[in-house]
């Protein structure tokens, strides 16, 4: 139904997009309706990454007008999308879509080999109009193995894959809704930078984040620590592991990475950002290398925005506290102090619906308030699960004018909504896309997939 103009306000969905602000992936051209990632392109236009159905089947990289439709042009042979295949390895997962400084855009997400056990992490390269950039990697695609991930005694740690409908369920006894997501950023000299998660002799207790720097063209950057990649090690910390789940990079070439540490006796989990120089080497002059959130049960730093304006540093994420789930936002200064204007110095814990909920994704707009999204629940696929999204102003309170209360949920009702991604037009419209569960014995699937978005 299409709202008058008098009602239109900040936090609604907006009625010029597809049916009343949502589009449900279900194109007679596409055989897939999984949208894993979203990317808002300077045009106005999307560009989302679909997950086509059939076994080990590519990727459908589609194009959508603003109003949501197809756009047939897209790809040059009338179908409006790109399929991404890779040679003699198929695609497990979609992380993301990072849009690069010339309009072209990086495709990241977790492969498998045909005929082995190898897998890894892979970056695809397309430009404007859908074509490999066969200036990166080979032929446009860049694969990383797990096998070979850091130095000889780390092995990269796989990412499970969520089961789909037209792959069987697993046996485990609950489906995760969310799950650690590694994300690569370009730098402002065309250099790529992303995270995953590689293990001691595969002693999963072990595991650590670790940072890889890629050159413009796909190769390593051995100028990066001397290898390419740095292990987090978190300064002053005792612990047992640590997981690294954000990544940004400041206008200086420094590294800014997010996750959580854990100590197995106390049961403790907490989140941590810290800072590697542009040379790979920890950074102590970003208040003593790491910033840690220790105010909760469990704590986990998921995503993090830098304003390119003043460099403040955002990070979002979730937060247990005594037994419910919380949103948790921090805001520090450029090196790395809290920073008193927002929340008077303190991490920000939100509990914005009974059944409790966590961030992330983040973004922020020019008059210095933010955009959050997440979902509610405690990250598992039940009727608890939506998707929330909310604005705060820049003092960390929420903004009444978005959806007159701060913050919205997306529910529909018959099926489960879970975010996979985030991403904001150029005129700061919100777009949010993410899988539709579908409650089935033993285990929900995924059965479809949509895109919404709100206005600000």
């Amino acid at each position: 139904m299409i709202q008058s103009a008098g009602l239109l306000e900040a936090g609604t969905l907006d009625p010029t997009f597809a049916d009343g602000g949502v589009q449900r992936l279900c194109f007679p051209e596409i055989s897939g309706n999984a949208a894993t990632a979203v990317l808002a392109l300077p045009d106005k236009k999307l560009m989302v990454a679909i997950l086509l159905s059939g076994f080990h089947a590519p990727v459908a990289m589609t194009r959508l007008h603003e109003d949501g439709t197809l756009d047939t042009e897209f790809g040059g042979k009338g179908a409006g999308y790109v399929e991404v295949a890779l040679d003699e390895a198929y695609v497990d997962l979609v992380f993301g879509l990072s849009g690069l400084n010339d309009g072209r855009w990086m495709l990241l997400g977790q492969y498998q080999a045909n005929e082995s056990s190898d897998g890894g992490l892979f970056l695809v390269r397309q430009h404007r109009d859908g074509q490999l950039d066969e200036s990166f990697g080979e032929r446009g695609i860049r694969l990383i193995s797990y096998l070979d991930m850091g130095r000889h005694e780390h092995v990269g740690v796989r990412v499970e894959v969520v089961a789909r409908d037209d792959k069987a369920p697993t046996t485990k006894a609950s489906r995760s809704a969310s799950y650690p997501r590694p994300s690569a950023v370009q730098q402002p000299d065309g250099k790529i930078v992303l995270i995953a998660q590689v293990s001691h002799l595969g002693d999963g207790s072990k595991m650590k984040g670790i940072v890889l720097r890629l050159n413009s063209d796909g190769s390593t950057d051995t100028t990066f620590n001397g290898t390419g990649f740095a292990i987090v090690e978190l300064e002053g910390l005792t612990y047992d592991w640590n997981s690294a789940h954000g990544v940004a990079v400041q206008s200086d070439g420094k590294v800014l990475v997010s996750g959580m540490y854990t100590r197995l006796a106390t049961n403790f989990a907490g989140g941590y950002v810290t800072r590697f120089d542009a040379t790979g080497h920890v950074d102590t002059r970003f208040n003593g290398g790491t910033v840690t959130v220790r105010q909760s049960d469990f704590a986990d730093l998921s995503a993090l925005w830098v304003r390119e304006t003043d460099g403040r540093i955002v990070a979002v994420g979730r937060a247990i506290r005594e037994g419910a789930s919380n949103g948790l936002i921090i805001v520090l200064t450029v090196d790395g102090f809290f920073d008193f204007n927002f929340n008077q110095g303190q991490p920000l814990f939100s509990q914005l619906v009974p059944q409790g909920m966590f961030w992330e994704h983040c973004r922020g707009q020019e008059d210095g308030s933010l955009l959050v999204a997440g979902a509610t629940g405690r990250g598992f696929v039940t009727e608890e699960l939506t998707v929330i999204t909310a604005r705060y102003r820049s003092d960390g309170s929420l903004d009444p004018a978005f959806n007159g209360s701060g913050f919205t949920v997306f529910d529909e009702g018959e099926e489960y909504e879970d975010i996979q991604d985030m991403t904001v037009m150029v005129d700061g419209r919100i777009v949010i896309c993410g899988f539709a569960w579908k409650a089935a014995d033993p285990l929900p699937h995924v059965d479809g997939g949509w895109l919404i978005r709100y206005l600000t």
